[in-house]
């Protein structure tokens, strides 16, 4: 085998991902998009962050950071990033206020790693009603909050490629049982962690994007009215681009939703009542559809 040869093979070798908050990230499709906007696959609540802020390309066997055009810029290892930049392994990449690190592993021990995830994707694929876990959904439990990150977590991993494909009818197919399971036991009142709801919205979001469906819009309005909390901003934000689009949505739930909002007023902080206003507007929004 030549040099070239040899070095190709091992560069195949590799899985490139990124480290975030605790999470390995792949570059699945050599790519992986990041901002503020819901449609992004890494999604950064972050005011400083814009809606589509950077991207990690995987070109020639190398990791290649893209700022796009962002307000903020970007920043490897503390030096700001001008247009472009290839990426070593290790390289800290600072986004608003987050920080990802670059990483890589050789392909056989990724699947090594994610054979039962994989496998348990394909099958959901497969299936009329997704198995989140072994039980189905009546193992999701409420006071486990890494239980429910890992269900939808699961299912995450096949929804992002049919979100990709805009076969919506197959996301919804995915996710639906597990959002709607999620949303009935917040409404008994249990506990549904932060990070849990949050992630759930962003795929609400994505659904209603890909589907035109106002269902998904009412969705992210009602869980979070339950919660009593104002929805996080990247959601916000796209909610006033689909609105823009999507017609039909609960006029009269959205309007209880920031009636809630305003009764819990007092005890939010400073960014969380300026989202509260954002909210008002999309309700004046909704009103002119």
């Amino acid at each position: 085998m030549s040099k070239e040869s040899s070095q190709s093979s091992r560069s195949a070798e590799l899985v490139y991902f990124v480290e975030y908050r605790g999470d390995s990230i792949e570059l699945k499709g050599g790519q992986l998009l990041i901002g503020r906007s819901a449609m992004c696959r890494v999604v950064l609540d972050d005011p400083l962050v814009s809606r589509q802020h950077a991207e990690f390309r995987v070109e020639n066997g190398a990791v290649i950071l893209h700022d796009l055009k962002s307000v903020n810029g970007v920043f490897v290892n503390g030096q700001k990033v001008e247009r472009q930049l290839r990426l070593a392994i290790g390289d800290r990449v600072s986004i608003g206020s987050q920080e990802l690190v670059l990483r890589s592993r050789t392909a056989n021990k990724k699947v090594a790693n994610t054979a039962e995830r994989r496998t348990l994707s394909e099958t959901l694929l497969d299936q009329p009603a997704p198995r989140i876990m072994p039980g189905g959904t009546d193992a999701i439990n409420s006071e486990d909050s890494t239980v429910q990150c890992e269900g939808l977590d699961l299912l995450a991993t096949v929804a992002d490629k049919v979100i990709a494909l805009r076969r919506g009818e197959d996301a919804e197919r995915i996710l639906t049982t597990y959002l709607q399971t999620l949303l009935d036991k917040a409404r008994l009142g249990h506990f549904c962690p932060p990070q849990t709801a949050d992630k759930a919205v962003t795929y609400a979001i994505k659904l209603a994007a890909v589907t035109g469906k106002a269902f998904w819009i009412e969705y992210c309005i009602e869980l979070y009215s339950v919660l009593r909390r104002p929805l996080p901003v990247y959601v916000v934000d796209t909610l006033y681009e689909l609105l823009r689009k999507i017609s039909g949505v609960n006029l009269t739930a959205l309007r209880d939703y920031v009636a809630t909002l305003r009764a819990v007023q007092s005890r939010l902080g400073p960014a969380e009542k300026f989202l509260v206003q954002r909210i008002e507007g999309l309700e004046r929004l909704a009103a002119l559809r």
